[in-house]
């Protein structure tokens, strides 16, 4: 959200939650493809539960 929808840098998002700016854009990522995962985008990510 930080990023995305405020508009931070990562170098910004890391100063102020004390983490590498490296480690924003890792999470990031990981949380966008959750997203698609989740709502049945094709990313080779199965959502939490799913069997087929």
């Amino acid at each position: 959200m930080l990023h995305d929808i405020e508009g931070y840098t990562h170098d910004e998002i890391g100063d102020r939650l004390g983490i590498e700016s490296g480690t924003s854009k890792s999470q990031l990522f990981h949380a966008r493809r959750a997203v698609r995962a989740f709502l049945g985008g094709r990313t080779g990510v199965k959502p939490k539960g799913a069997t087929a």
